[in-house]
């Protein structure tokens, strides 16, 4: 290790005067030892040592990185264009209600604030602007709860992995909204993340290294790390491409990120598209959307009338190229629809209001630019399925402790474990058992409880473990927890 202490340093100093003046008196407290020895170590040599050691530690940064100071570490890191990534925001889904019979048209605007009870609350913004239709309220009518909802996207006024809140916890409404009589939350509101750490920053540097180019695997990944949350690729004889039958040539990227954005289709449908039947936009009860993959479909209108929310469904593509820029979401009027009489004849005009991913059109756009053009590569970007991870666990709580508010503790904690895992190609029951164990007042876990189920994807193996594929990420599902009585 690259080092010398002032004791080196005095001790080399003596070594040479007495080797020079053997009859010199360097014994502690002489002149000769304050003048020849103690002065120059202290007045200069000291800190010019110091200086050395600490210059030389930066030419290896990554070895010495606890040695030097952050901000040299940052201005070595901007040489590479690698910047400690930002504290992030917990994200979910509050659900407003009425238990009244809507009479005109509800609005949510785009910051309404709603917070957790508890005594030091965490508080959620609404993302965007969401309308309770008076027109189509028998929609929005949930039998089960006997009222009116609607669902609405939130994000943490405050970064970081501390803003959180268990399920059913969001029951406040700040900021009054006519019109509603209480908000709550049907799964937990996770995934904010604290500042990342230089380590983890330095770690990156290391992968621009490995993948300086787009023409490496790794240079793929880093360059679409700038846009989205994960990323994985599957390429020529991956057995998970879908595309090009072990041919070659397709690169198809797998992320978890989005950019909402709203667009509206204005078709036109005529008597010959309708007699057509194959390679087409529309049939009589379907219509291809344009931007892809769709997200939601926010209203129908045919012929100036606008149709209800039960009379048509957004249909997903389930083929080779489901989730990708290249996708066949549709439209599709349901059978309570048809009954209706609903459906797309010849003079109609159609207008579609949905919201797709520009996401990864803009990564795609710019992977196929002039600036960054490799031959004979198909690039094509899809977004990872969420996989929901239902959990099952019983712990005991240290004495003293409140078991329903540990409990709730528990519950963030496997939520926020979870959802971190990303693009990460399991979720380890054992990982979960050790992320509740480390919570100080949990006191023991009956490990012959402890399970995890997969919905929507991921293979479980006899070890109750879960294995993704490339294409799924996992999210916390529901979080069942019991007391041991044991």
């Amino acid at each position: 290790m690259i080092s010398k202490s002032e004791s080196d340093i005095r001790n080399e100093i003596i070594y040479e005067l007495s080797t020079r003046l053997p009859n010199l008196d360097l014994t502690e407290g002489t002149p000769e030892r304050d003048l020849f020895i103690e002065a120059p170590l202290t007045g200069q040599l000291s800190e010019l040592w110091n200086k050395i050691i600490y210059t030389a530690k930066l030419h290896a940064p990554h070895v010495y990185s606890a040695d030097l100071d952050t901000a040299d570490l940052k201005n070595y890191m901007g040489n590479y264009a690698v910047i400690p990534l930002s504290a992030t925001y917990s994200e979910g889904v509050a659900t407003f209600y009425t238990k009244t019979t809507p009479t005109r048209d509800i609005i949510i605007n785009d910051g309404v604030i709603v917070r957790t009870t508890e005594s030091n609350p965490i508080e959620f913004s609404v993302q965007g602007t969401y309308i309770l239709r008076y027109a189509i309220a028998s929609s929005y009518y949930n039998a089960t709860t006997l009222r009116w909802e609607i669902n609405c996207a939130v994000k943490a006024t405050v970064s970081g992995t501390n803003s959180k809140a268990s399920t059913n916890t969001v029951t406040t409404i700040v900021t009054s909204v006519s019109g509603i009589e209480g908000v709550t939350n049907a799964a937990p509101i996770t995934g904010g993340a604290d500042s990342e750490s230089v380590e983890s920053a330095l770690n990156r540097v290391i992968q621009k290294f490995q993948g300086r180019t787009l023409g490496p695997t790794q240079g793929l990944i880093n360059y679409i790390s700038s846009y989205a949350e994960a990323v994985n690729v599957v390429g020529a004889n991956d057995p998970e491409m879908l595309r090009d039958e072990g041919l070659g040539g397709c690169i198809d990227f797998y992320i978890i990120g989005e950019d909402l954005t709203a667009a509206i289709d204005t078709v036109t449908i005529t008597s010959t598209g309708l007699d057509t039947g194959v390679n087409v936009l529309y049939t009589s009860t379907s219509l291809i959307l344009i931007n892809q993959p769709v997200q939601e479909i926010t209203s129908l209108i045919i012929s100036s009338s606008i149709i209800s929310p039960d009379y048509f469904t957004l249909e997903k593509d389930t083929g080779s190229l489901k989730k990708s820029t290249r996708s066949f979401d549709k439209i599709t009027i349901t059978s309570t629809g048809i009954s209706a009489g609903v459906y797309f004849k010849a003079g109609d005009v159609v207008e579609a209001n949905y919201n797709y991913n520009a996401l990864l059109h803009t990564i795609e756009d710019d992977l196929n630019s002039t600036a960054n053009y490799y031959e004979n590569r198909d690039y094509l970007l899809r977004e990872m399925t969420a996989v929901t991870i239902n959990v099952y666990m019983e712990f005991k709580e240290q004495a003293g402790q409140d078991w329903a508010a540990l409990a709730d503790t528990v519950e963030t904690t496997i939520s926020d474990f979870i959802n971190s895992i990303k693009n990460g190609g399991s979720v380890e029951l054992a990982d979960i058992v050790g992320v509740v164990k480390a919570i100080p007042t949990v006191d023991n876990i009956d490990l012959t409880t402890v399970d995890q189920d997969p919905v929507g994807g991921g293979q479980k193996t006899s070890s109750k473990d879960i294995l993704l594929g490339k294409n799924e990420y996992p999210v916390a599902g529901t979080i069942t927890l019991a007391r041991w009585t044991n």
